[in-house]
Order: C-alpha cells, then sequence, then structure tokens
C-alpha cells in the first residue's frame, strides 16, 4: 500500500497524513493512522473510494451543526466509516464564543491567543476528540471547515504526544494555508460573511486564513509555562494515560 503526504483528491487540497515526521525517541511517526482535511464536502466518488483504500475506518468532523447542515460531510452513511459529529463551539461545558453566525472576527487578537483560550474553555471536547482517536481501527481522519485551527490542535497534539519537536509541529501547522490557496474561491461558499468582500469575494488576505508560525510557537509556550508539558495538559482534560499511550504507540510504535 502505498502512503502520501498530502492525500491526491479530487474535492480537497489540504487532505494529510500525519506520518513521516522524525521524534525525539529516534522514529519517524508511522502514516496510516490519522488524516487531518478541510471538511470533506461535495466528495468524488474516486476520492471516497481513495479513502476507503486508504483504510479510513472513522471520520471526526468538529464543524458546529449549521455548517454540517448545509455542507454535510460526504463521509456520512458510508459503508464502514463511521461518522462522528464532535463540535468545539456550542458544546454545554464551555463558555464564551459561540459558533452562532456572529463575526467572529471583529474581536480577534490572534490565532495564538485564541487558541490558549480555547484549549482551556475546551477542555471536554479534547478529551472525547482524544479518546475517539485512541478507539479508532486503522486510519482516523479528522475536520473542522479549513482543516487548520480545530484540525490544527489536535494535530499539534497528537505530534506532540508522539514526540515530534515543535519546529515540525509548526510547521505541519503553517503550510495549511498554502494547500488551501488553490481551493480558496471554491471555499468561499462555506465560509462565513465576514470572510468576504461586499461583492461576496472572499478576502484573501483576512487574518483569519493565515497559519503562523508564532501562533503555534504561543499555544506551547503557555502549555510549557503552566502545564510542564503536552501529556499533562491532557491530563489536565481527564485524558487517560491509556489513551495517551494508544496514540504514541500508533504513531511510533
Amino acid at each position: 500500500m502505498y502512503y502520501y503526504k498530502r492525500l491526491p483528491l479530487d474535492k480537497m487540497s489540504n487532505c494529510r497524513d500525519l506520518g513521516g515526521y522524525p521524534t525525539k525517541y529516534g522514529k519517524t511517526t508511522n502514516f496510516g493512522m490519522f488524516v487531518r482535511s478541510e471538511a470533506p464536502v461535495e466528495l468524488t466518488e474516486r476520492d471516497i473510494e481513495f479513502l476507503k483504500d486508504y483504510k479510513i475506518t472513522k471520520s471526526l468532523d468538529f464543524r458546529g451543526d449549521a455548517d454540517i447542515t448545509l455542507f454535510p460531510s460526504s463521509l456520512r452513511n458510508i459503508e464502514n466509516i463511521e461518522y462522528i459529529h464532535l463540535p468545539m463551539f456550542g458544546r454545554a461545558d464551555a463558555a464564551g464564543f459561540e459558533d452562532n453566525g456572529d463575526d467572529p472576527s471583529k474581536n480577534f487578537s490572534g490565532w495564538g491567543k485564541s487558541y490558549v483560550q480555547w484549549i482551556e474553555m475546551y477542555k471536554g471536547w479534547i478529551k472525547d476528540v482524544i479518546h475517539e482517536l485512541a478507539e479508532t481501527e486503522n486510519a482516523c481522519q479528522f475536520n473542522c471547515n479549513a482543516g487548520k485551527d480545530r484540525t490544527g490542535i489536535i494535530s499539534a497534539f497528537i505530534l506532540s504526544i508522539a514526540g515530534v519537536n515543535l519546529n515540525d509541529i509548526a510547521f505541519d501547522y503553517c503550510i495549511s494555508r498554502t494547500m488551501l490557496k488553490p481551493r480558496f474561491p471554491e471555499l468561499t461558499k462555506q465560509w462565513g460573511d465576514y470572510l468576504k468582500d461586499k461583492d461576496g469575494k472572499l478576502i484573501t488576505n483576512h487574518p483569519f486564513l493565515y497559519t503562523p508560525k508564532e501562533a503555534m510557537e504561543q499555544l506551547f509556550k503557555y502549555i510549557y509555562i503552566k502545564y510542564k508539558n503536552t501529556e499533562n495538559f491532557l491530563y489536565s482534560c481527564n485524558i487517560s494515560e491509556k489513551d495517551v499511550f494508544i496514540i504514541r504507540n500508533k504513531m511510533i510504535g
């Protein structure tokens, strides 16, 4: 079986395997375990068959109710793929920003600060996601809308558990904008009106579309100062040592 860093799909350009990164354990992360992506919307039959052949057996969708209603995942109701809706925003265990259609860019102060707020506000969500990742048979695909923020945080935790260096974690995060750029015109219909100009065209230099290295560095600086390491933060979310071990073993075992 062939494994890919970026999966060659017709309708997704930011669908990437977390395999191939060097770790502090002297190994590289395994391919075919965890696949991050933008929302799998309007996939072709070839795309779906490719993902099934790639041994995807679970799809975790982090988008809100409105997004999955307007733009349903193509991986719902696919034989041998378990689709699970796990929204970050709007959960009962969270306060603050809700995915309610308001323009969140009005008070935007940078992704790093936002990510720090999110990981403290949505610990219940992080626990649920990590558990589903650990419980997955074969490969797990997970996504939010663009596949860079909610998806980027979970990807960073997976890579950190596996012992990947922060520079490589930041690299994996940063390339999402490059991967998404060719699809900006097509994705405009899925993204909020606050990302569009008066003519309905995407504002390509909008800060919401960037994935700066500093954002991931700020997130991990906060984690290292307050929790000493990623594992301690995850344990503060009531994630079991077993789930952390399973994910590490999937990635480098």
